[in-house]
């Protein structure tokens, strides 16, 4: 008769962790499996176990991860461990690292957050292994570029690799306005922090009146309306008239409405803003919930919400 063996929750975990915590495990380890180029190069007697762990999906059950905080020149690097104990390889795993080490340098500049406002924001050099000891051999590429699924020259040219930025600011407002539809979108978005877009607004409005015409009026009205309610304007009065004698009268009376509703909004939103801070004098004084709501007539549930977040 088979003895029952004892059993302990998530054995795995625990085992790999406890001997991590080990010093000399951890540092014969590492030297052993590191590349020589990092190995060489890393402090171990700086070698620190890092707390908590960065696997954030269902997997947690069937792994397990350590994360050592070390120095190279002085530099903070980290040596990101996951001991997978799954009976069959995940295909995804090169995903999986990614994510994790996407987790890491969210939890590194969380901890730096004061610091990293003083200088320049920097990111950790992160190397990840993987420990696999199930019984079928891994078979799957470690590469992340072989999961993308489109041609190979194209993702080795893109994929992970530094991003095309389009720097609006450096692009002559001429050569966006040959661009009828994307370049007049790009054009608000290069305008619309200046501080009176009114100028930049009549630029355009040749433009704005011809996609109007040509079946563009919702387009049109979209950049104004962006304008008008994102934008510093001046002279609202030259606005509307901008749009009723260069664009056309039907875009000027909906772009009016919108105004209208904008300041109702903004009436609206601002009693509201009066009557919360009302409530939280009077909260502060210790005045009981149910009254004030019925002096600021706002919801009781606001009221008592509000009590808890002061």
């Amino acid at each position: 008769m088979k003895k029952n063996k004892e059993t302990i929750p998530n054995p795995h975990d625990q085992f790999f962790k406890t001997a991590m915590k080990d010093k000399r495990v951890a540092r014969e380890f590492l030297m052993r499996h590191l590349p020589k180029d990092l190995s060489t190069q890393v402090d171990f007697d700086n070698l620190a176990l890092q707390p908590g762990s960065f696997i954030n999906d269902i997997r947690k059950e069937s792994a397990v991860d350590v994360l050592f905080k070390t120095t190279i020149d002085g530099k903070e690097v980290f040596i990101y461990l996951l001991v997978e104990h799954q009976s069959k390889p995940d295909e995804l795993m090169p995903f999986r690292i990614l994510k994790y080490t996407c987790n890491i340098m969210d939890e590194h500049l969380k901890k730096h957050k004061v610091a990293l406002k003083k200088k320049s924001k920097k990111l950790p050099l992160i190397y990840p292994m993987v420990i696999y000891h199930a019984k079928t051999p891994y078979r799957y590429s470690t590469n992340i570029n072989d999961l993308v699924d489109a041609p190979k020259e194209f993702v080795g040219q893109y994929f992970l690799k530094p991003f095309q930025l389009i720097d609006l600011g450096e692009i002559e407002d001429e050569q966006l306005k040959k661009h009828a539809w994307s370049g007049v979108m790009e054009f608000a978005l290069k305008h619309i922090f200046a501080r009176d877009v009114l100028p930049h607004i009549k630029n355009i409005a040749d433009l704005l009146a011809d996609l109007d015409q040509t079946d563009g009026r919702e387009f049109v009205e979209i950049v104004l309306q962006y304008f008008l309610s994102s934008g510093e304007l001046k002279n609202r009065e030259q606005f509307f008239e901008l749009i009723n004698d260069n664009i056309s009268h039907e875009v000027g009376g909906d772009i009016m409405t919108l105004a209208e509703q904008i300041r109702d909004e903004g009436r609206i939103e601002g009693e509201l803003k009066g009557k919360l801070e009302v409530a939280k004098q009077l909260l502060e004084d210790g005045a009981e919930p149910a009254f004030v709501a019925k002096i600021t007539n706002l919801p009781l549930p606001t009221i008592k919400e509000l009590k808890k977040n002061n």
